[in-house]
């Protein structure tokens, strides 16, 4: 497969006219122009990333039936090593170019695990250097979930604002601009998802998988 070499201007046009013709009939007679110009990009993008885990691209389908809004994703999103427990994301929109990692849609039972691994004074010294790392890269840790900390936990613990995040996640969006059609965007992207590693890993290692998920997995 080729590697990335970024993303080329026609996916920027491509996006732009999406936005103006998001209809299913508009983007079939298209179809050619979204693989050539976003999808097989981001494919290569995704095999040059697949050290950091499996690579996955989104369908450029929405579902409507559950979620009103236009039947194409005005977006191209590529998820990589998400099996459950954390992993990254890169999407290119007409809003920009988002990087991001973590955990972002968390089961209850995760949720908990990753409260209690905050909550422990030797677990989470890991989690806030691997927080400051990414914030050193430019990434932003998401706004807490709760207003106040979950109940079992005092509101003048040490780490009270982390403990009041359901999801764990770190992310940046760039702004369009001609870097972004060149190589150079793969060796940015790449950087920017190296130092939310650390994270990932944190997540992996103390949260892991749903055990939902585990269980029917086993059962297989």
């Amino acid at each position: 497969m080729a590697r990335f070499r970024g993303f080329p201007v026609e996916a920027i046009e491509f996006l732009r006219e999406l936005e103006d013709n998001n209809d299913r009939e508009w983007f079939k007679a298209n179809r050619a122009r979204y693989e050539e110009h976003l999808r097989a990009p981001a494919a290569a993008l995704g095999e040059d990333l697949s050290a950091l885990g499996r690579p996955r691209l989104f369908r450029p389908w929405n579902d409507t039936r559950f979620r009103p809004g236009p039947p194409i994703k005005e977006q191209v999103g590529l998820a990589i090593g998400y099996e459950g427990a954390g992993g990254f994301y890169v999407e290119l929109s007409l809003d920009g170019l988002l990087i991001a990692a973590g955990l972002h849609n968390p089961m209850p039972d995760q949720v908990e695990r990753l409260r209690a691994a905050v909550d422990s004074g030797r677990s989470a010294a890991a989690l806030t250097r691997a927080i400051s790392r990414a914030r050193a890269a430019g990434l932003e840790l998401n706004e807490p979930d709760l207003v106040r900390t979950p109940r079992g936990y005092s509101p003048d613990h040490p780490r009270a604002e982390l403990l009041r995040r359901r999801r764990l996640t770190v992310a940046r969006r760039h702004e369009l601009g001609s870097w972004l059609h060149r190589p150079q965007a793969g060796k940015r992207i790449r950087a920017e998802l190296d130092a939310a590693a650390p994270l990932v890993r944190w997540l992996r290692e103390r949260v892991g998988p749903p055990q939902r998920a585990a269980a029917a997995s086993r059962a297989r």
